[in-house]
C-alpha cells in the first residue's frame, strides 16, 4: 500500500527534509507515508462477510466471500477470518480487492473478519496537500527573456489533491436519492 500511495502522490522517498534540534524527518520515506495511511485507517471487528454464489458443474457453490472493504492490511497478526466456532483456515485472500476464496464449498455459511482497511485515495490527497504547502512560498521570476512561473506548482498539487479526494470513499462526494413520503398529491 505504501508503494501505491507513493505512486499516486508522486512522492519520492527523499523529496525534502525538515530538521529540528531533536530530529530529522524525511518526506516521503516509508514511515511518513505509513503515518498518513494510518490517519485513513478503518478497523473492522468481527464484520460479516458477504457470500458470493458461483457455479461449478451446474450447481451453486459458495467459495468466494466479499469483505465489503478494499486495501486490507495483510498478515495473520492483523487479519483473521472466523466462523461462530473461531478462527478458520483453508482460504486465500485478495487483500487489495477484499475477496476471500475458500478451497472448498462453504454452503453459504456465515463468516466474519477482523482487520484494517485503508483509504489510499484519501492518503494520496493528504500528501498532495502537504506537498502544496511545502512549495507555497515559491515565486515567479523572469530573466533573459524567460519566464518561470514556480507559483503554479502549488496550484497543480492542490488540483491533484482534489482529484484524489473526490476518488476517496471516505472523503469524496457521494449522492443519495431521497424520496419524500410526507407530501400527498
Amino acid at each position: 500500500m505504501i508503494d501505491t500511495v507513493r505512486g499516486y502522490a508522486n512522492a519520492a522517498p527523499d523529496e525534502w527534509e525538515v530538521t529540528s534540534d531533536s530530529s530529522i524527518v524525511t518526506y516521503w520515506d516509508d514511515e511518513e507515508i505509513q503515518r498518513v495511511l494510518d490517519r485513513h485507517k478503518r478497523e473492522y471487528i468481527h464484520a460479516l462477510m458477504d457470500a458470493q454464489p458461483t457455479y461449478e458443474s451446474g450447481s451453486s457453490v459458495f467459495k468466494q466471500y466479499l469483505l465489503n472493504a478494499t486495501n486490507i492490511e495483510s498478515g495473520t497478526a492483523v487479519f483473521k477470518v472466523e466462523d461462530t466456532a473461531g478462527t478458520v483456515s483453508g482460504y486465500s485472500v485478495d487483500y487489495t480487492r477484499g475477496i476471500v476464496s475458500f478451497t472448498d464449498d462453504q454452503s453459504g455459511k456465515s463468516f466474519y473478519w477482523s482487520g484494517f482497511a485503508y483509504d489510499l485515495d484519501a492518503a494520496a490527497a493528504d500528501i498532495w496537500r502537504m506537498k502544496a504547502s511545502h512549495v507555497a512560498g515559491l515565486v515567479d521570476f523572469s530573466t533573459d527573456g524567460h519566464s518561470v512561473k514556480r507559483s503554479q506548482q502549488a496550484q497543480q498539487y492542490l488540483t491533484m489533491a482534489n482529484y484524489y479526494q473526490q476518488r476517496s470513499a471516505s472523503e469524496g462526494i457521494s449522492t443519495a436519492k431521497i424520496v419524500r413520503d410526507d407530501i400527498w398529491g
